[in-house]
């Protein structure tokens, strides 16, 4: 007999869909018969055969919080194993670091419960939790016996600390300020077109003494294919784990200066005006300089090659090791992906590869990775080098005195075509896409893509790829963004091939995230900050403050059901206030109205509704100048509608950095957009081709920080007011 709608929707709720959701507009969505049965298939659920979600191998819990008892589960070929008073369980708590903590310990049958699950042939063995475990990942191991019986089993123990790290500075109620920046946009006389990391050291050197501020925030450094139009988005990334070389200053690297053939690549006539011609353009062009840089690197690493047995290799190998099989499947994907371009143009993804080649434990793919091993090695090598120069970037900002340094993001998804998904394949669910429900921003909803995270395997895994995720973002950093942290609840999925419309929200094992994300932000001393815009489900952004997560707060944003912007003391302390972000426009575009400008050009907006698109933008700004005036942030003559309605001055900017630097929040970022008065918007959601997405350079070269008069009189006015209100500290 078939299950009703509401059994089925029950079944598929065990497994986290949820039956309904309420949108924007009040309307409730019930998820259809068709939806839920594909979202079961891709849990491996038939119908049929359907029981509730297996136990867990995985237990998270908080320090203080540990449970009494722990099931683990064990095989059962014999259906009267449970009746015998003779079991006994041998245990071994291993902590995963090494060095770590283990223990071992021998449990009698009378300290044990044991419960029979005869439909999956198992026994339920609940052991007492060993209390006084320090924070960390466990693997634990078990064999449990009788007399003609034994079995083995295993799981995951995460203890994590209550709260994620905050430094000791914030905690005894100092505030700090930071600039935000896209460090491809970084421009300077001596880089190859693109920002690199000397760019940023000489950046963050500038910022911390002209500025005083303590946190300089950049875009997700992830890996990216560097291909357009699609494949330059920090936010669709190939790897989420390793980073986009790209921003390597290639003649600061080691082998450069010992390489004939780099030194002599770079030196030729044609080379040097390609690379004052990609300096000189108004955008960043990915394509030409991935090429250019990896053709020098390639013949810097020749060089490399060929000093092997010296400290440098002996370094290089244990980076390799330090990071596992994690580095080597991104280095053979990147070594495969450039194979079969190379040899055969229709193969745009991996999944256009020789299917023997899909699999990354194939024997085809070992076989491979043998007779390619430099072309693996340079891949890996190119990573080495990145982990050299960031570090160095996040050395000279604590030199410096920053309190943070550099404030890394980690995007929300990776691409579906990149290396993450296809090392790491059973960790997706690629039926189905993440995105958002249609709303009032964007009345057809979303579809962002890349896949959403397969939860099962996640905790069935330790959450391993969730936890080197967070590790290798914190790295050389002092916080980090998370991107939509509501991911951490739920995700809005969608049905490969349907419309947003058609998608169903389901629900993550949001404690566990949160906990596991605790304890990486304490085991890396970093701040988190949750990227909680949009709707939030009921309660969330409490939970996250409960755990110490910051919020993210915008100025536009921030505003009472009337649309009267809030007072700066009704924002939370924890949490990071800024204007705007990469995806709305900067406050003198906002002003001008630049952005619906553009929304109109390239048909996001029909023509009907902007006469009330500019209306609205006009009650908006003169809330905000009410506001400002209202606290003394600017004089009361400003509060008239000539006023408003004129282009952005410098009081204005003046005005809403003395309200953020005023408001509670521990961290003030302003974008280097909004400090130097840039009407431009990194991205334009909902575009490619349309609008220059990603691309767009910073207004002064590094070099002309100090020297152009303008820059000097924006930094000078950033300082006095953020000194003024205890933000900043030479």
């Amino acid at each position: 007999m078939s299950p009703t709608h509401d059994q089925l929707l029950a079944l598929a709720q065990a497994f986290g869909l949820e039956p309904s959701y309420t949108d924007n507009w009040g309307e409730l969505h019930i998820a259809d018969v068709p939806v839920a049965l594909q979202f079961l298939a891709e849990k491996g659920v038939t119908v049929e055969v359907a029981h509730a979600e297996p136990e867990p191998d995985t237990l998270v819990v908080s320090v203080g919080a540990e449970p009494d008892r722990f099931s683990l589960t064990f095989p059962a070929d014999r259906p009267d194993a449970h009746k015998s008073k003779s079991i006994s369980c041998e245990i071994k708590v291993e902590a995963v670091e090494q060095g770590g903590e283990s223990c071992a310990f021998a449990l009698k049958a009378e300290e044990l419960t044991v419960e029979l699950d005869r439909p999956a042939r198992c026994l339920h063995v609940g052991v007492p939790f060993p209390h006084g475990l320090q924070p960390g990942v466990y693997r634990v191991t078990a064999q449990a016996r009788q007399e003609k019986w034994a079995a083995t089993s295993s799981a995951w123990w995460l203890v994590c600390p209550t709260v994620a790290y905050e430094p000791p500075e914030l905690r005894e109620g100092r505030k700090i300020a930071g600039i935000g920046l896209a460090l491809y946009g970084l421009r300077s006389r001596r880089n190859w077109g693109i920002g690199d990391f000397t760019d940023l050291r000489h950046f963050v050197e500038w910022a911390r003494s002209d500025l005083g501020v303590d946190a300089i925030g950049i875009n997700p450094l992830h890996a990216l294919f560097n291909r357009k139009p699609y494949h330059t988005s920090p936010y669709l990334p190939s790897s989420r784990l390793f980073r986009n070389f790209i921003y390597l200053d290639v003649e600061n690297v080691p082998e450069f200066q010992d390489s004939r053939g780099a030194k002599t690549l770079v030196s030729r006539p044609d080379i040097r005006r390609t690379i004052e011609h990609l300096r000189e353009r108004e955008h960043v062009a990915y394509e030409e300089v991935a090429a250019l840089k990896r053709d020098v690197l390639r013949e810097a690493f020749h060089t490399f090659l060929q000093n092997r047995n010296n400290q440098r290799w002996d370094e290089f190998r244990a980076y390799r090791q330090a990071e596992g099989t994690y580095l080597e499947n991104y280095a053979i994907f990147c070594a495969l992906d450039e194979h079969f371009r190379t040899s055969n143009l229709q193969c745009r993804s991996w999944r256009d590869w020789p299917a023997a080649y899909r699999d990354p434990t194939s024997s085809a793919v070992a076989e491979f990775r043998r007779h390619h091993e430099n072309e693996v090695l340079f891949h890996m090598y190119l990573q080495w080098q990145i982990e050299e120069q960031l570090s160095a970037v996040q050395r000279a900002a604590r030199d410096k005195g920053m309190i943070v340094g550099l404030y890394h993001d980690l995007a929300l998804g990776s691409d579906r075509d990149g290396a993450d998904f296809w090392a790491l394949q059973r960790f997706f669910h690629a039926g189905f896409s993440a995105g958002a429900p249609p709303d009032a921003f964007s009345p057809h909803g979303q579809d962002w893509g890349f896949s959403p995270p397969n939860r099962e395997a996640m905790r069935k895994a330790g959450y391993e790829p969730f936890l080197k995720d967070l590790r290798a973002n914190c790295k050389h950093g002092g916080a980090l963004r998370i991107d939509h942290v509501m991911k951490l609840h739920r995700l809005f999925w969608i049905p490969r091939g349907c419309k947003p419309q058609d998608g169903v929200y389901v629900k993550d094992y949001e404690a566990d995230l949160l906990n596991a994300l605790v304890l990486e932000s304490q085991r890396n001393r970093t701040i988190i900050i949750g990227e909680d815009l949009g709707t939030v489900p009921f309660d969330l952004r409490l939970r996250l403050m409960a755990k110490r997560v910051y919020s993210y707060r915008l100025f536009y944003f921030e505003r009472d059901d009337q649309g009267n912007q809030l007072p700066c003391h009704s924002y939370p302390p924890d949490a990071l206030v800024s204007v705007s972000t990469h995806d709305l426009p900067t406050l003198a575009g906002f002003w001008s109205g630049r952005d619906i400008d553009l929304r109109i050009a390239v048909g996001h907006v029909e023509k009907e509704r902007e006469q009330g698109l500019r209306e609205e933008r006009a009650n908006h700004k003169a809330k905000i100048i009410e506001r400002l005036v209202r606290h003394g942030h600017l004089p009361a003559d400003r509060a008239h509608r000539a006023w408003i309605e004129t282009s952005p001055t410098e009081d204005l900017h003046a005005a809403v950095l003395d309200f953020l630097f005023r408001t509670p929040s521990k961290i003030a970022l302003i974008n280097q957009e909004d400090l130097f008065l840039d009407d431009r918007q990194q991205n334009l959601p909902g575009t490619t081709t349309e609008h220059p997405n990603w691309v767009t350079k910073m207004r002064y070269t590094v070099e002309e920080l100090r020297a152009n008069p303008e820059a000097r009189r924006c930094a000078e006015r950033f300082y006095g007011l953020a000194s003024l209100c205890g933000r900043v500290t030479r």
